[in-house]
C-alpha cells in the first residue's frame, strides 16, 4: 500500500491540493467583516425630510437604524416603504428602529432627530469570486493527479 508521501510525489497532485489550499485560505479572509457606522442628528422644519447618507444606505449590508424623535409640539408621519406612522409629540420622544431608511414629513412645529445608523462591511467578500475559480481547478488537477496515482499503483510502478 502506497502513503500519502507517495501520492504527494505527483506534481499535478501536489498542485491542486496547493490550490485548494490557497482556495480555502482566500474564502476565510472574505469573511472578515468591518462595522461601519452613519451618525447625524439636528432639527428639522415643517416639510419632508430625508434621513441617512446615499452612499451608506446603498453600500453596506445588515443595518441596526436607530431614530430619536423629540419635540415640545409637533405633529409628524414616519413613512417606512409603503407604511405611515403618525405621531403627536407634546414634550414627548419617540424612538424608533426602522427596517429602511425612514422619511419624515412634519406638519407643524420643529422636531429634534438623532438617526444612528450601523451596518456590516466585507471588504474581501470580492476575492470569493477568485477562491471559487481556485477551488475548480484544484479539484480537478487533483483528481487528474490521484488517478494518475491510482494507474501507478496498479501498474506497479513508483
Amino acid at each position: 500500500m502506497r502513503t500519502l508521501r507517495d501520492a504527494m510525489g505527483y506534481p499535478v497532485l501536489r498542485a491542486g491540493i496547493i490550490l485548494l489550499v490557497l482556495a480555502l485560505l482566500i474564502s476565510i479572509a472574505g469573511l472578515y467583516s468591518v462595522d461601519k457606522s452613519y451618525y447625524s442628528s439636528g432639527t428639522l422644519g415643517e416639510g419632508m425630510h430625508y434621513f441617512g447618507d446615499d452612499k451608506f444606505e446603498n453600500e453596506y449590508l445588515y443595518y441596526n437604524r436607530t431614530l430619536t424623535l423629540s419635540s415640545t409640539n409637533a405633529t409628524i408621519s414616519v413613512l417606512q416603504g409603503s407604511e405611515m406612522y403618525n405621531y403627536t409629540l407634546v414634550n414627548d420622544s419617540v424612538t424608533l428602529h426602522p427596517e429602511m431608511r425612514p422619511v419624515i414629513y412634519v406638519f407643524k412645529g420643529e422636531v429634534n432627530y438623532t438617526y444612528d445608523a450601523r451596518a456590516i462591511d466585507y471588504p474581501y467578500a470580492v476575492y470569493s469570486i477568485g477562491a471559487f475559480v481556485l477551488m475548480l481547478a484544484g479539484i480537478a488537477l487533483s483528481f487528474i493527479g490521484y488517478t494518475q496515482f491510482l494507474k501507478d499503483v496498479k501498474e506497479g510502478k513508483k
